[in-house]
């Protein structure tokens, strides 16, 4: 079951140690990001807690629950790219992006994987900045599941992790358009602003439905990567979007009323949004609204 969820960009410029001298340029939206990593992890603990999942997280077919005899549910994170699994415990070096930066591993032997996607690593970066700060969150990154995935199988994961009878704590990386201004990785796009600012909208609005509603041909048409994940969110919160990929402006609401049930269960927040290199980056936290 879904308790918590962490939105979060995923470029290389988010590790500080990589940016040098400009690294406090994006100090805020690294302490945006380390305030939704952190309460997703903590509201996935309190509620694992007073409510102990059957059989120690064992789930439906989403893969492993938590480590036996721990009260915490499942945390896992996923990225944008060709669907796979990583072990991504051990230490993670970020050399060829320029600087000879180390992340140490989450679990003491584990052997460093250099073929980890960047969303991936990024992510990594942002558990040694939880731990850091939050020791006691140490079981759940040693355990935790690392995934990218796009196309029908977000959406397949999404429905194997909202049904899993683990609590389950998902971290989405996702990067908006990449067409912000002259100076953006991508050739200017007068609709990049638009689209991004649909996405905010919808990650505010805490439904599920609106996510479902994103037009997935223009974010990818404007290079956001964001679109390949948001399908795992929607399944994952037991929302059926229409077939079409989210074009849909009338809403994605089922006959049975799935849409609107699942809307009326979250609190979603924007805490960081902008596009300061010309990509579009939002960090957001959901949580039940009755937890």
């Amino acid at each position: 079951m879904l308790i918590t969820v962490a939105v979060v960009p995923g470029p290389p410029a988010l590790v500080a140690e990589l940016m040098g001298s400009a690294a406090a340029e994006l100090d805020e939206l690294r302490d945006a990001a380390d305030r939704a990593v952190s309460v997703a992890l903590r509201d996935l603990i309190a509620v694992s807690a007073r409510s102990p999942s059957p059989g120690s997280g064992a789930g439906s077919g989403a893969g492993p629950g938590p480590v036996s005899g721990s009260p915490f549910g499942q945390l896992v994170v996923v990225g944008p790219g060709e669907p796979g699994e990583y072990n991504a415990a051990g230490p993670v070096s970020f050399a060829g992006f320029g600087r000879d930066v180390v992340v140490p591993a989450l679990v003491e032997g584990e052997p460093h994987d250099g073929e980890l996607p960047t969303p991936i690593m990024v992510a990594r970066y942002l558990a040694s900045r939880d731990l850091a700060a939050h020791p006691e969150h140490a079981q759940l990154w040693a355990s935790a599941r690392w995934i990218t995935t796009c196309g029908a199988d977000a959406t397949a994961l999404g429905e194997k992790l909202g049904a899993d009878a683990a609590g389950i704590c998902l971290i989405l990386v996702a990067d908006g358009a990449a067409c912000h201004g002259p100076k953006a990785p991508r050739a200017q796009d007068a609709r990049a602003q638009g689209y991004d600012d649909g996405v905010c909208a919808a990650l505010a609005s805490g439904q599920p439905s609106r996510l479902a509603q994103l037009d997935a041909d223009l974010g990818e048409a404007l290079g956001a990567n964001g679109t390949q994940v948001w399908p795992v969110f929607v399944a994952a919160t037991g929302t059926r979007a229409q077939p079409g990929g989210g074009h849909h402006p009338h809403g994605t609401e089922d006959s049975d009323g799935a849409g609107a049930a699942a809307d009326q269960d979250w609190i979603g927040e924007v805490l960081w949004a902008g596009a300061p290199y010309g990509v579009g980056w939002a960090v957001a936290s959901w949580r039940r609204s009755c937890r």
